[in-house]
């Protein structure tokens, strides 16, 4: 596997990461509740697996800066909108709307874009 591979695949781990520790926080504030105390939310099992995930994005993020430019790793992040979109419908059963079907195409091509550039 080349080097670029290998840092293509840190940060898309990163990325993914970063979404599944969104995830992780709202299935925390599901099981709480609205409106319930601060000290609530932040202490449930949930939270803090979304908690360690984004922090274990976040070394992952360095490894991969320490391989590419920010310029080339940094419009991936925009990726985690595509890995949240889909959790979103598969998990939480959110509506799928044509704008966000076109946003999330249009996230994906404009990777692409950066990756071949």
């Amino acid at each position: 596997m080349s080097a670029g591979a290998k840092s293509i695949i840190l940060i898309v781990v990163s990325v993914l990461m970063i979404a599944l520790g969104q995830v992780f926080w709202k299935l925390g504030t599901n099981q709480t509740g609205a409106g319930a105390p601060l000290l609530k939310t932040v202490t449930n099992l949930w939270f803090v697996l979304g908690c360690i995930m984004l922090l274990g994005s976040s070394v992952v993020w360095i490894l991969a800066l320490q391989r590419v430019d920010l310029s080339y790793a940094f419009p991936f992040q925009s990726l985690a909108y595509v890995f949240i979109f889909l959790f979103s419908i598969f998990l939480f059963k959110e509506p799928v709307t044509t704008l966000k079907v076109i946003g999330t195409l249009l996230v994906i091509t404009g990777v692409i874009v950066i990756a071949k550039g």
